[in-house]
């Protein structure tokens, strides 16, 4: 999870410099993720969900696609892939 974060970190601040990039991606990337958790954690299933994001501005367009991990607590997940802006940034 730590690679996924600081690989959108990257990218956030690709798109909007340093400073506002910091700012905005310790909003946003808690917020994508914590939502996304929410998401596969409820999902009836262990096959892989998928959950699309984007800023207001349109600059960030997110897609995660994730699965409940077998045999494991309630809360616990796997991303399996992370498209950012039609980049694929992490694939299993």
């Amino acid at each position: 999870m730590d690679e996924l974060r600081a690989k959108l970190l990257h990218e956030i601040i690709g798109i909007y410099g340093p400073g506002q990039g910091m700012s905005i991606a310790s909003v946003i990337v808690p917020a994508f993720i914590g939502d996304f958790q929410k998401v596969v954690c409820d999902s009836s299933s262990f096959d892989e969900v998928s959950e699309e994001y984007m800023t207001e501005d349109k600059k960030i367009h997110l897609e995660l696609f994730g699965r409940k991990r077998i045999g494991k607590g309630a809360d616990d997940f796997v991303i399996t892939r992370c498209v950012f802006n039609d980049k694929v940034i992490v694939s299993d």
